[in-house]
């Protein structure tokens, strides 16, 4: 991973931390707070910041502040899975119970937050870095390698759970 993608995930770790810790309720208060904490951040930096954490605005004791995503509906999470999968490829492949997709640079953040607030009940947890998303499922996955992301996101939200949605390569080979 390069500098410039490390720093990058130091700052909106940082950033997901202030939000939880302070009353940051505009897009220049959040600037002011990770400038304090260290971080050379623009407005554009922490717009961007914002929409890739999944960030919302919450009612706190009468004010409006920026806050992590994990209170909204499971639906959401569906939507904004959908959405993600739109817009960028998502390859993996799968290990026992866990599954491995890979993003573009920079996504897998944004991938980990959808998968969480999705609301499904195999998924034990997810781990993101820089263009990758380690999901833990209850169970063994049942396959080798993972269909197109449309296509799993499609059966994912009609219900299916993740250890079912990834086909085994034989049943595959056979069709």
């Amino acid at each position: 991973m390069n500098e410039l993608n490390a720093r990058k995930q130091q700052r909106q770790h940082t950033l997901l931390r202030l939000v939880a810790e302070r009353r940051l309720a505009t897009q220049q208060d959040v600037v002011r707070a990770l400038r304090a904490a260290g971080f050379a951040a623009t407005q554009a930096t922490v717009s961007r910041d914002i929409v890739e954490l999944g960030l919302v605005k919450v009612a706190r004791d009468g004010a409006h502040i920026y806050a992590p995503s994990l209170a909204l509906p499971a639906s959401g999470g569906i939507d904004r899975l959908r959405r993600f999968c739109e817009e960028y490829p998502v390859q993996g492949s799968v290990a026992g119970n866990l599954v491995v997709l890979r993003t573009p640079p920079g996504t897998a953040n944004a991938l980990a937050i959808a998968l969480d607030t999705s609301g499904f009940s195999d998924v034990v947890g997810t781990i993101a870095g820089d263009d990758t998303v380690f999901i833990a499922a209850q169970s063994g996955c049942r396959a080798a390698i993972v269909p197109s992301g449309e296509d799993a996101v499609e059966r994912l939200v009609s219900g299916e759970s993740v250890g079912t949605v990834f086909e085994p390569v034989a049943a595959k080979a056979k069709a």
